[in-house]
């Protein structure tokens, strides 16, 4: 029974440390995120090529850092940089399916399993090697990956679409 204990406490101090690592930064913070990756996006420029990356990047710096570049703090970090990507193409998803139109909706649903399945395949090549620091790279490929999704969405929206449904 004396084994146990040991893996009780690794157990417990597995649960607890996210939770604890996660409360000392202010990066973290609920919807920060957001807020900061969409401030700078508002504020790159119009031509800026990598906006999306750049700021991705940025946001990821700084919370990192005030994590004190710990792994934790890196998957965090870039857990909610993922996050908030994810979040846009789930909105961009939503606005392309809201034009009413069978095509765009199929090509949503078919474009959004063929995106999980090479995410999916890409990434994985961070779960073949061990070290601490494939997790992070796990998650920042994910981050890119969604990042690169929501991009292509966009081609349906904004002032100048792309692409557009066709006229009834």
């Amino acid at each position: 029974m004396d084994r146990g204990y040991p893996a009780i406490f690794l157990l417990a101090l597995g649960l607890s440390a996210p939770a604890a690592a996660a409360e000392g930064n202010p990066w973290l913070a609920e919807e920060r995120a957001k807020a900061e990756i969409e401030a700078c996006l508002a504020a790159a420029p119009e031509d800026g090529e990598n906006a999306g990356k750049d700021c991705g990047d940025k946001y990821f710096v700084q919370c990192a850092e005030a994590g004190d570049w710990t792994t934790l703090a890196m998957n965090f970090c870039q857990g909610a940089v993922r996050d908030y990507w994810q979040g846009v193409v789930a909105e961009r998803e939503e606005a392309v399916i809201s034009f009413d139109d069978q095509q765009l909706t199929d090509w949503v649903e078919v474009s959004r399993l063929a995106h999980e399945a090479h995410r999916d395949a890409t990434c994985a090549r961070f779960l073949i090697p061990m070290g601490t620091m494939y997790g992070p790279m796990l998650v920042g490929c994910q981050s890119d990956m969604a990042r690169e999704r929501a991009e292509i969405l966009e081609d349906f929206l904004g002032q100048q679409p792309l692409i557009v449904p066709e006229p009834e």
